[in-house]
């Protein structure tokens, strides 16, 4: 039977085309630290030493409060995977990571662009009502420009499944599934035979104005931290969401002088400009060849 099209109050409806409605939700600005600073025996006094620092430099640009302290709330196994050989994911702009903690494992599907529309397009449907999904502006900095913005569009969901190939993700993630049909047996290895053991210090909070900024700084370990052992990574943040992506100029300005002034701390800050996810993928320099 031919198809009419459908009237309604006089309106003619056609098939809505997909759009792009690039709310940015979540800003999280984050800066590397010297890990050489850091060891396991010393972490709760050096995060506090920082924060001290942090608190001085970010006050006195904003002229607003930060408060509270930073403490250990998060340990947590993180692991990345792809292709080896070939890094048909990375080649994508996507990251697939699993984070265990308390024995439960969360997978996360991201798709990375410089451009927010793009990052938005992505499908990043799950296939489990319990999955949280958010489009993020994640700002750090890089050599010779000191404010660099990658939007980000991931999916979290929680994961009972041992992980070894893409059926893993294509379950997981129907809409990644049907754009791109990766084979199921087409086989996932761990990013650089790395596990990560992660320690999130937390607790910090920055007065913007109509909006905190929660403050947090994360260490990655590449074994089980002890003792002298240092870090292999050491990474400050702070973010602030709105789930309207109504964020005032105040807000948004405030922000940014806060992130302006953390730069200053030189005695702290890393020289590298890799970011963790890059910092994975180059710990084992052969596993994308």
């Amino acid at each position: 039977m031919k198809k009419i099209p459908l009237f309604f109050a006089g309106i003619l409806t056609l098939p809505a085309a997909v759009m792009a409605n690039p709310d940015v939700t979540t800003r999280e600005y984050k800066l590397l630290l010297n890990p050489t600073l850091f060891t396991s025996a010393t972490e709760p006094t050096k995060v506090a030493d920082y924060f001290s620092s942090f608190t001085t430099v970010v006050e006195a640009a904003i002229a607003r409060d930060v408060s509270g302290s930073l403490t250990l709330d998060k340990t947590r196994t993180v692991k990345f995977y792809d292709t080896a050989g070939s890094c048909l994911l990375d080649d994508l702009g996507y990251i697939f990571r699993d984070r265990i903690e308390n024995s439960q494992s969360e997978v996360t599907l991201k798709f990375r662009s410089a451009d927010s529309y793009i990052a938005d397009f992505e499908d990043l449907s799950a296939s489990s009502n319990q999955a949280e999904t958010k489009l993020e502006a994640d700002i750090g900095s890089k050599s010779g420009n000191p404010f660099n913005i990658v939007y980000g569009h991931s999916t979290t969901s929680p994961n009972t499944r041992t992980i070894n190939n893409f059926e893993d993700i294509n379950v997981h993630f129907p809409g990644f599934d049907t754009n791109y049909g990766i084979a199921d047996s087409t086989t996932l290895s761990l990013v650089g035979n790395l596990s990560i053991y992660e320690r999130v210090y937390d607790g910090g909070t920055i007065d913007l104005g109509s909006i905190d900024a929660e403050v947090s700084v994360t260490l990655w370990y590449s074994s089980v931290p002890t003792g002298s052992q240092k870090p292999v990574v050491v990474e400050v943040s702070f973010k602030y969401e709105d789930p309207s992506a109504d964020y005032t100029k105040a807000v948004v300005n405030r922000a940014k002088q806060s992130f302006d002034a953390i730069q200053t701390l030189s005695s702290w800050n890393s020289t590298s400009s890799v970011t963790k996810t890059q910092f994975v993928y180059q710990y084992n320099p052969t596993f994308c060849n």
